[in-house]
C-alpha cells in the first residue's frame, strides 16, 4: 500500500555535508512531478513516501543511513 520512491546519495566523507544535503530543492521538485505522473499514470492508490539512503564510505569504513520520509525533514 506504499509506493518508496529512493534517491542513493553517496559521499567519500562528509567534509562538503552529509550526502542527504545534495538533495537538492530542484531535485525534491523534479521526483515530486516523476512519482506523481507515475502514479496517476497507472492509476495506483497508493501512499507515497520519499526516503533517502545516504551512504559514507571511505578507505576505512562504510556508514549508510535510511532516511525515511525525507523530505518531511527539509
Amino acid at each position: 500500500d506504499v509506493l518508496a520512491a529512493v534517491e542513493v546519495k553517496t559521499r567519500t566523507s562528509n567534509y562538503f555535508g552529509n550526502p542527504e544535503e545534495f538533495v537538492n530543492p530542484k531535485k525534491i521538485k523534479l521526483l515530486l512531478s516523476a512519482i506523481d505522473n507515475y502514479v496517476v499514470e497507472r492509476d495506483l492508490d497508493v501512499d507515497v513516501r520519499f526516503d533517502i539512503i545516504a551512504i559514507i564510505t571511505n578507505k576505512n569504513k562504510t556508514t549508510i543511513e535510511h532516511i525515511k520520509d525525507a523530505f518531511l525533514h527539509f
